[in-house]
């Protein structure tokens, strides 16, 4: 029988995995050099939270869900086929829509920390975890501020 702790970050484990997939795309195809260049040194951090919660699952006994991974995955490259008013290039949606998904993607992560950092279990290491947790509403600000940034776009023709 799986623990709820277990089940918990094991469905962080698929968000953070199909969000590693998410930053990668973003630095590499936004339409603004300034983002690609804070979102791919964004992504590399997001690589050390995923490693950082591999560890936390590592200390709970807890393995990531192959089968949670995957549709996760899936979803995140399906989500890349959704036209956004232009067939033969990118959209300037897709650059505001994609940092969308990021901000909220990132805040879903700061809340998994914030509450772990609430769970009474020694094997949890709370220095991390706040660290953890700074870390995220850190990237959420850069993230927001990129966001808004775009705004600009949603009256390009």
């Amino acid at each position: 029988m799986t623990s709820v702790i277990t089940t918990y970050l094991q469905d962080h484990h698929a968000g953070a995995t199909a969000g590693v997939d998410a930053f990668h795309r973003v630095a590499d195809l936004h339409g603004d050099e300034t983002v690609r260049e804070e979102v791919g040194r964004l992504a590399q951090e997001v690589e050390q939270d995923q490693a950082a919660l591999e560890r936390i699952m590592a200390a709970v006994d807890a393995k990531p869900a192959p089968l949670k991974d995957l549709p996760a995955k899936v979803a995140e490259k399906a989500a890349r086929l959704k036209p956004n008013e232009r067939l033969n290039r990118r959209s300037p949606l897709s650059d505001i829509e994609e940092l969308e998904a990021l901000v909220a993607a990132v805040h879903a992560k700061g809340l998994g920390w914030r509450l772990l950092m609430e769970v009474a279990d020694d094997r949890l290491d709370p220095d991390m975890l706040r660290e953890l947790h700074a870390r995220a509403l850190e990237q959420e600000r850069t993230l927001e501020r990129l966001r808004l940034a775009q705004a600009g776009k949603l009256t390009q023709s």
